[in-house]
């Protein structure tokens, strides 16, 4: 029903066209960010001495408070660094980074009419996701958009969630070892350009879900990395996620309501939910285990806990402003986000105790 409902027929008619006009424009700044990061070895042979040190990675079920948890120590900006969106999006090569910064520059003393043009594009366009994930151009973001001139972001699932080639990306550590090892040398790539860009003595404080079956490769691949693992009700957290996606989805011709999306992404998270428990064990004074329900009644308690686990040192007077407010506005936050198991052909017992009996395809 879900497959030839005439709702679903216009979606997918809708897609085809969508894609057949985004993917070549896409394809054409992902292969410009290629040329501007080979560009970068020549302009800044010095990007190969920068050191990453103690990186602190948020991991995590979508949908469980990462988002929280990151801009609340991104706050800290005396001790962290966090790449933004317009980073990730527009400049993820150092030459990009600069020019950007020039032009905003620029605008500025032209009183900033590209800019002011800018921030009513996104109010208009992004505001439109408040509900699921508020961002900005400015905010902290998922550095995984990072690896999207490398094919290796789970984002693509968006316009192929058919593809094995995505399902591998989300499963990272199925991939081979030496694809694995490309994607890590990637990000790399992409953490020295920031750092370079942001300051060499800032920590790098990254915040991605999709980075959950990462974990133990980026452990061995910054051996003085720390990990904070959030989690959260699996009931709550799969039509949470499924819900979120769908508008993206249906902007490609798909629905998560696809018995087989639903499928492959509640194994995906019953399998997140089995690596955090495992992690927790596994890396000891390396890792945090954040539970939602927690951070949701006392942020700042979580905070604190992971401050001294750490040995993270006191934000300074400014910070603290900041995060004070940010703080608040955690505490009263109230989602409107609605969504239901029950809208998926799910029950609690399909996802509650990690049951993979769930609806097959057909």
């Amino acid at each position: 029903m879900v497959w030839t409902s005439p709702e679903r027929k216009k979606i997918r008619v809708a897609g085809v066209i969508t894609k057949s006009l985004l993917l070549p424009v896409i394809v054409m700044i992902l292969l410009i960010h290629r040329m501007a990061l080979m560009l970068d070895v020549i302009l800044f042979p010095h990007l190969k001495n920068v050191e990453i040190n103690k990186p602190l990675f948020i991991v995590g079920l979508p949908r469980s408070g990462t988002t929280t948890v990151h801009r609340l120590m991104a706050s800290h900006s005396e001790q962290f660094t966090s790449m933004p969106l317009w980073e990730l999006i527009f400049a993820p090569a150092l030459c990009q980074k600069y020019l950007c910064w020039a032009g905003y520059k620029i605008d500025a003393a032209l009183g900033a009419p590209i800019w002011k043009l800018l921030s009513l594009l996104q109010d208009h366009l992004i505001s439109s996701f408040d509900d699921i994930h508020p961002t900005r151009l400015t905010d902290p973001e998922e550095d995984y958009l990072g690896l999207l001139p490398f094919d290796g972001c789970f984002l693509r699932f968006l316009m192929f969630p058919y593809a094995k080639s995505t399902w591998a990306i989300g499963n990272f550590s199925s991939l081979p070892s030496a694809k694995r090892q490309r994607l890590l040398t990637a990000y790399r790539s992409i953490v020295k350009r920031h750092l370079a860009f942001r300051g060499e003595e800032l920590r790098l404080l990254s915040k991605n879900p999709s980075f959950t079956t990462w974990v133990r490769d980026l452990a061995d691949e910054f051996p003085d990395a720390d990990f904070i693992g959030t989690h959260r009700d699996l009931a709550s957290v799969v039509p949470s996620q499924l819900s979120s996606i769908n508008g993206g989805l249906q902007l490609f011709g798909h629905t998560s309501k696809d018995p087989w999306i639903i499928r492959q992404f509640s194994g995906l998270l019953i399998d997140y939910k089995e690596r955090l428990t495992a992690y927790q064990n596994g890396l000891n004074t390396r890792y945090v285990d954040v539970d939602f329900d927690v951070l949701i009644r006392s942020p700042e308690s979580v905070i604190e806990e992971i401050y001294k686990k750490f040995h993270i040192p006191s934000r300074n007077e400014s910070d603290s402003v900041v995060f004070d407010r940010l703080l608040m506005a955690a505490r009263s936050y109230k989602s409107k986000h609605a969504y239901s198991l029950y809208e998926f052909g799910l029950q609690s017992d399909d996802v509650g105790r990690g049951s993979t009996t769930l609806p097959s395809k057909g």
